[in-house]
């Protein structure tokens, strides 16, 4: 084993090392959902408004409306997916709510751990962060979006949840994504509104007024993650501004994709640790996530997730390569500033 201490002796994971890896995860992933099933089989998922949306698309029913306090689908808050979403999750009509939570779970840790173990094992500790846990736990989409940052062709399901996927097609080095996650939402679009033409009236009713999305920019302390543009020829910066600048709810699966800026292992560690720290602070002294702690949270999220990243990157260098539209944009500029 070599001076940093990373598996299997090397800081170069070979495909299969990768794939081994990202099979544990899975497992363990798909274990820990089961277990949480088994000691709690009346629990639901988040994935499970979006299989029952795609139930109702099938049945030629409006999931908007069947979705919600006291109704069909009994849920806390309205259904706040696309029908981009419902369409999606088609295929796991077929197996039964826990067991589409499980495989879905189980899917999405796989293609996190395969991506992020490309060409180093220094991101790691994302994996036992609160931040995967609470996505985990809850079968939220973040574990997949956040995987799209390796691994380009996961925004063809961009636009299930455009908020998230936007940052990192826009950020993204290379044109891949935003090829795909057009290819995707064409598609996804074509078939919810086949199945269900008036869904996007339904949905911007279902989340107009909704004070649960607020950008983490218009949370306490959230401008001075801006600052992380005064490194705007880097990739990263522009994913965690643009990321803050997203309708979100407070809840900390959305601080995954803040770890994945890390470019060390202690960096990583760091990111994990002190995010993860301030989750659990956050509970300790409020003991609670009722709607009126909301604000508190949020402003926790930006404190311990997203100003930490702000500066990590501020301790960078600012050199590209940068998103590929920027890339574009200087290189179209210094085509037109150039003699001749």
């Amino acid at each position: 084993m070599n001076a940093e201490g990373f598996p299997w002796g090397s800081n170069r994971p070979s495909r299969r090392q990768r794939l081994i890896f990202a099979t544990v995860v899975a497992l363990a992933a798909a274990a820990f959902l089961a277990t949480k099933y088994h000691r709690f089989p009346h629990t639901r998922s988040d994935f499970s408004q979006v299989r029952f949306g795609a139930q109702a698309l099938l049945n030629g029913s409006n999931p908007y409306v069947l979705a919600g306090p006291d109704r069909v689908f009994d849920n806390p808050r309205s259904v706040l997916y696309p029908a981009t979403a419902f369409v999606a999750a088609i295929p796991f009509t077929f197996v039964s709510d826990h067991a589409a939570s499980v495989i879905f779970v189980a899917i999405s840790a796989f293609l996190l751990a395969y991506g992020a173990t490309a060409g180093s094992w220094h991101l790691l500790p994302i994996f036992p962060s609160i931040g995967f846990f609470s996505s985990l736990q809850f079968a939220q989409w973040s574990t997949l979006t956040t995987a799209a940052v390796f691994l380009p062709w996961i925004a063809l399901i961009g636009a299930v949840k455009p908020q998230s996927m936007f940052p990192i097609v826009v950020s993204s080095e290379r044109w891949k994504p935003a090829i795909f996650a057009v290819a995707g939402g064409i598609v996804l679009l074509a078939i919810s509104l086949l199945l269900f033409p008036s869904w996007p009236r339904e949905w911007l009713a279902a989340i107009e007024g909704n004070r649960d999305l607020v950008p983490p920019l218009f949370r306490l302390g959230g401008p001075v993650i801006l600052l992380a543009l005064l490194k705007w020829r880097r990739a990263d910066a522009w994913l965690v501004v643009l990321l803050a600048c997203m309708p979100q709810t407070w809840a900390w699966y959305n601080t995954l994709i803040l770890l994945t800026i890390a470019r060390t292992y202690r960096e990583a560690c760091v990111l994990s640790l002190v995010s993860s720290l301030g989750h659990l602070l956050t509970l300790y002294f409020l003991q609670n996530s009722l709607p009126e702690s909301y604000p508190v949270w949020g402003g926790a999220m930006v404190a311990f997730a997203y100003l930490p990243a702000t500066i990590a990157i501020l301790r960078r260098p600012n050199v590209g390569p940068g998103p590929a539209f920027l890339e574009a944009i200087v290189a179209r500029n210094g085509q037109i500033n150039s003699p001749g």
